[in-house]
């Protein structure tokens, strides 16, 4: 199994970061057109849909609001994805080690991918959604148009 790791620094506060990773409204900017809906509290069931249909599924273990974000991970979207076993995705946000006022540190874990293409297709995936958050929150206008 692989574990995923990326992280990036973004000139927004931890509440805007952490309101980007989960608003609906915000996600489609950023995450493939995807829109998220969750109910943030432990136990509660999230998904990400596109054109009506589930596309990411899981369930919130933990939150934090401003701080941090752990769900289970089941991809739809495409069917090798779909027959990955279910995945763990931790978001952390905090503050970079030296001074840097106003900027937040997003860390992306994703753990309990079986090794191989898929997972390293789901990687870049994870570096062009959080390329995507940075951009617009930085420049209020998405990355790919």
């Amino acid at each position: 199994m692989t574990t995923q790791m990326i992280r990036i620094a973004i000139r927004a506060d931890a509440e805007q970061v952490f309101a980007a990773l989960t608003d609906g409204k915000q996600t489609p900017a950023y995450y493939y057109g995807f829109e998220a809906e969750f109910d943030l509290g432990a136990g509660r069931l999230y998904r990400y849909t596109a054109g009506g249909a589930d596309v990411i599924t899981g369930t919130v273990l933990a939150v934090e609001p401003g701080r941090s974000l752990r769900t289970t991970f089941r991809g739809a979207w495409a069917p090798d994805v779909a027959a990955l076993p279910e995945s763990t995705v931790t978001y952390t946000l905090g503050d970079p080690p030296m001074p840097a006022p106003g900027v937040t540190v997003l860390t992306l874990v994703h753990e309990g991918l079986p090794e191989g293409g898929t997972a390293a297709g789901i990687e870049m995936g994870w570096v062009l959604i959080l390329s995507g958050l940075k951009t617009l929150l930085e420049t209020e206008r998405p990355m790919i148009a």
